[in-house]
């Protein structure tokens, strides 16, 4: 068991320098800020880690987590997990992009299926390459956040309802 783990561990390790090598993986890091909208909102600033793997030059998928302050009553930190897709639309210096992100988002000190749950957004940005794979981003849309809130009418009815909120990042990809 010992000796597959080794080896399984030199593997990964350099699979990991030699797609580095090719910039196959990119790292990025971000904040931004969700402003709610709707009846019922919640805002959140947020920072947030990803890790991407390219599938062509203009194409990437990966995943992402980080940790959001709201300025709600229903729980105060948010730790989202999230899958996303990034596409290009040019190879130049200054590229507009297409952005998907779909997670969970967990609270502390609450259980799963309670609170946060499924989140999704939709972005469009800008790649600003600043040298060979290093460079700024900007990018706005749109997040859903699954939130179960409390019906006024009866305390002991969950209502599920979806938070919504424009999100602005801004972001350094290296």
């Amino acid at each position: 068991m010992k000796k597959l783990v080794v080896l399984f561990s030199i593997m990964l390790i350099s699979m990991t320098i030699s797609a580095q090598k090719e910039r196959v993986f990119e790292k990025s890091a971000e904040v931004g800020y969700a402003l709610g909208v709707g009846d019922i909102r919640s805002s959140v600033f947020n920072a947030a880690f990803n890790y991407d793997f390219r599938l062509s030059k203009l194409a990437t998928v990966g995943a992402g987590t980080g940790i959001g302050i709201t300025d709600g009553e229903y729980e105060k930190y948010l730790i989202p997990l999230y899958a996303r897709f990034k596409l290009n639309f040019t190879e130049k210096k200054i590229s507009p992009y297409f952005l998907m992100n779909v997670g969970y988002t967990f609270s502390p000190g609450i259980k799963m299926g309670e609170g946060y749950g499924v989140s999704y957004a939709a972005y469009f940005g800008s790649d600003f390459n600043i040298f060979k794979g290093y460079g700024l981003y900007f990018q706005t849309g749109f997040l859903y956040q699954k939130h179960d809130v409390f019906n006024d009418l009866d305390y002991n009815e969950y209502l599920n309802k979806f938070l919504r909120g424009w999100d602005i990042r801004i972001g350094f990809r290296f």
